[in-house]
């Protein structure tokens, strides 16, 4: 007979079986993996440096173009039929690889336009494997696994400050030290790392006002204020700008935006809170690596958790209160009266703004902002000035570089050489700190347009699909397109773009935006539209990972030389850089090497024959000519070294190098 007593232990064993079962049931494992693989691609790469490493980039644009190429292979991927809508997007972006392809025949760098080419197919592959994920991806997972991404990274960054012992030694600091007080672990960029934030504050606000589970909505209301603080040690105005930006795009798209405006207060109480905080501790903000800024990143961080902890609070009794009572009517008030509101606010404001004298002070700031010498400050003073640190000046070069071929430009990645010769500021600029406008001088108006109309058509599309979308997702699909335009904004006044980590977010978020009409699943349509789609989807993979993959064996090879090199192994070094050449033959990198090797080896007619080569691969490249001129002078040919000389200086005449 059965002992008694086990009857409650078998009924308590029973029951937790049934609940787990239940929460199986509720778990879909093609869901879970879908939301995992976005997640921890933008935490790699932004934890990888943001990804800016072309080699990391490449290995990652491989492998995500390999998941698709095995997927469309065996018939496991598109998860359901793309759309029109779909197939339009990646047209577009697709479009844009195309012609950048199509830009190394007349570039004046074949080596920098293959490895951008290397980068847009590499962004070209997280745009498929959204697209191709479909109904798996659907706008609140995504926007849920993006965004908790990026907190996670914020989390970290914010961490580095507080508790710099636990972190490797800050690079940008050691780099850069006039710039090293703005927070920029793991990106290594504060502006960038600024942008990425941005873009996940939408997103974990849709997961703390719409989660269907309290912790999730206690845990991104709890990271609100941390990401705030974040963005606010990086003393970056475009990234704030892109901030708030997207949040208010995030309110006019919502539903029930009234409730939505009680969290962002929320969050804006306790972020102020922490921000004020900060700004009292002044080692801390502006002298972080001493060991005062130490002592007060301690308490900052038992400040920081107090903080959080009594905003999720908050925010779950706000849910409670929603989930068991019913809202006032004030909060939901009619699409009528919101217009009227929104109308009389707009309307006193531009009353107020021009009693203030608005358009003044705004020709003043333009005014300052165009001025090369004008320098922002530092610290929380800098949030408030509108200098441009050369940014009138850099757009002005792209402006120009684009005017020498309007339709084709100067070929992509070769916007350095351009400033080189043309800037009008002294500096070394690699990027036009502008995505619109370095687009523009590479590529022409043709790659401005394919990009532009790929980015309004994301954007456009997820905008009215938001719009239209039922109250279950309306709010996580309008977190997305918030998170767009917080990408969109960033893009524009930085060169956020060669951040892997920010474009491959926006991509899997715009993927989501446009996929499967409104998140729901696409009929599967005829068996020859799906192997159509697998066929693109292959043909396409097989073309992105020859593309991807030959910039990234010569990177692989030519660091591999410099680490021989730097260990004083020179007959390796000199292998591997034969290696990088063998591979790109029209590049002068792996050839720079070579001559390098061979002049620090004694071999000079062989070294000066190499850098010859390199510059004939990149005639506008004054670091080839300048090699070049100082081995000749080595070799005793002064001549020739005094005509090398001339030319790097032509090609480079503000540089300190040259004004000695």
């Amino acid at each position: 007979m059965e002992n008694a007593s086990s009857l409650p232990l078998r009924s308590r064993a029973s029951s937790l079986s049934r609940a787990a079962n239940r929460v199986a049931n509720r778990v879909d494992a093609g869901t879970s993996a879908t939301w995992l693989v976005q997640f921890l691609l933008i935490v790699y790469l932004g934890l990888s440096t943001g990804g800016f490493d072309p080699i990391v980039r490449g290995e990652v644009g491989i492998a995500v173009w390999w998941i698709v190429l095995i997927g469309a292979a065996v018939g496991a991927l598109p998860l359901a039929r793309i759309g029109r809508a779909g197939w339009i997007a990646f047209g577009l972006l697709a479009a844009f690889v195309a012609w950048t392809a199509l830009g190394i025949g007349w570039s004046e760098s074949a080596e920098r336009s293959v490895s951008e080419l290397g980068r847009v197919a590499a962004y070209l592959g997280v745009l498929a494997l959204a697209l191709a994920l479909g109904a798996r991806s659907s706008s609140r997972r995504t926007a849920s696994a993006v965004g908790s991404a990026i907190a996670l990274i914020a989390g970290l960054a914010l961490l580095s400050r507080l508790h710099p012992a636990w972190f490797p030694a800050d690079q940008t600091a050691a780099f850069l030290p006039r710039e090293g007080y703005r927070l920029s672990y793991p990106l290594n960029y504060w502006n960038a790392l600024a942008a990425l934030v941005a873009i996940g504050l939408p997103l974990m606000l849709s997961v703390a006002t719409s989660a269907r589970t309290l912790l999730a909505r206690a845990l991104a209301a709890a990271a609100l204020p941390m990401m705030a603080l974040t963005v606010y040690f990086t003393f970056s105005r475009a990234g704030t700008a892109a901030a708030v930006l997207g949040l208010i795009a995030f309110v006019a798209l919502a539903r029930e935006r009234v409730l939505k405006l009680g969290t962002i207060l929320l969050a804006g109480a306790g972020s102020a809170i922490l921000i004020a905080a900060a700004d009292q501790r002044d080692a801390l903000s502006n002298h972080p690596f001493t060991g005062l800024a130490h002592q007060q990143g301690d308490k900052m961080l038992a400040m920081v958790l107090v903080v959080c902890a009594g905003v999720a609070l908050i925010q779950v009794g706000l849910a409670l209160a929603l989930r068991h009572g019913q809202a006032p009517g004030w909060a939901r008030p009619q699409r009528r009266t919101s217009g009227a509101i929104l109308g009389a606010g707009l309307a006193a404001l531009l009353v107020v703004a021009l009693a203030a004298g608005l358009p003044g002070e705004l020709s003043q700031r333009w005014q300052d902002f165009k001025q090369p010498n004008a320098t922002p400050g530092s610290g929380a003073g800098r949030l408030a000035s509108t200098a441009g640190n050369g940014r009138y000046q850099y757009w002005q070069a792209a402006a120009r570089a684009e005017q020498t071929d309007p339709v084709k430009g100067r070929g992509p990645g070769t916007f350095e050489y351009w400033w080189s010769r043309d800037g009008q500021i002294q500096g070394f600029v690699r990027d036009a700190h502008s995505l619109y406008m370095q687009t523009l001088a590479e590529t022409g108006i043709v790659g401005l347009l394919l990009l532009g109309a790929f980015l309004l058509w994301a954007l456009g599309l997820g905008a009215i699909r938001a719009v239209r979308a039922g109250p279950r997702v309306r709010t996580h699909a309008a977190a997305i397109v918030a998170a767009g335009v917080a990408f969109a904004t960033a893009a524009a006044a930085d060169w956020t773009w060669q951040i892997a980590v920010i474009p491959a977010a926006f991509l899997l978020l715009m993927g989501a935006a446009i996929s499967a009409d409104g998140n729901r699943a696409a009929a599967p349509g005829s068996r020859r539209q799906a192997l159509a789609s697998r066929a693109i989807l292959g043909v396409c993979a097989v073309a992105a990972l020859v593309a991807i993959a030959i910039p990234l064996a010569s990177d692989v090879s030519l660091r591999q030389s410099q680490a021989e090199a730097a260990a004083g192994h020179l007959g390796p070094a000199l292998a591997k850089a034969r290696s990088a050449a063998a591979i790109q033959g029209y590049a002068a990198a792996p050839k720079l090497q070579q001559a390098l090797l061979l002049e620090q080896a004694g071999d000079l007619s062989s070294a000066a024959t190499i850098a010859g080569a390199a510059t004939t691969d990149e005639p506008t490249n004054w670091r080839t000519w300048a090699v070049l001129s100082r081995i000749e002078a080595e070799r005793g040919r002064g001549k020739q070294s005094v005509i090398a000389y001339d030319r790097a200086k032509a090609l480079d005449p503000r540089s300190p190098l040259f004004q000695q």
